[in-house]
């Protein structure tokens, strides 16, 4: 796989903390750096060893994981966790950005007016998601129902499929409630 220098150019290394609307205006991939084989891979890109491991090691502060942009798609190389650029419809129809975590969107982020609020797909986590929904609508500005939400983003799966469908926080069996 080639990867043109323009790419190269477009790596970044951020504190996962930091991961906001405009990183993904920036750039539509990241992951995190979880796995000390990543390297081999970035290395394949043509990217300097010594420099990139210096740029992990100052964005991993505490417990706080770094991310840095993804340089390969169409499949994804096999990663812990990837964050991938979405447009997210509403359910009143109402456009926003965010990002789904990994293929499966296990995990949606919606950003709004410089804030990002996090779902998660875990039964266990409906009570924190339900206070994430309220601050969004207050952040919206509206009583409206926001989800269930569909995702699209300009990514294959591992299968060659469009990374899209719908996200619902409370988990499928409420989709037919």
């Amino acid at each position: 796989m080639a990867i043109d220098t323009q790419a190269i150019a477009a790596f970044r290394v951020l504190p996962e903390t930091r991961l906001n609307e405009e990183a993904f205006d920036y750039y539509p991939v990241w992951s995190e750096r979880y796995d000390c084989e990543e390297i081999e891979d970035v290395v394949r890109w043509g990217l300097d060893r010594d420099e990139v491991l210096q740029l992990f090691e100052m964005n991993s502060v505490g417990s706080d994981h770094c991310v840095y942009t993804l340089l390969e798609s169409n499949p994804f190389p096999p990663r812990m966790r990837l964050f991938v650029r979405a447009t997210i419809e509403a359910a009143d129809g109402r456009l926003l950005k965010g990002f789904v975590m990994d293929e499966d969107a296990y995990c949606l982020t919606i950003f709004h007016e410089g804030e990002r609020f996090q779902f998660s797909a875990h039964p266990m986590l409906k009570g924190p998601n339900q206070e994430h929904e309220r601050a969004l609508l207050a952040s919206l500005g509206t009583e409206k129902q926001v989800f269930p939400v569909r995702y699209h983003t300009d990514f294959n799966d591992t299968e060659g499929q469009l990374i899209a469908g719908t996200f619902w926080y409370g988990g499928q069996s409420d989709l037919d409630v």
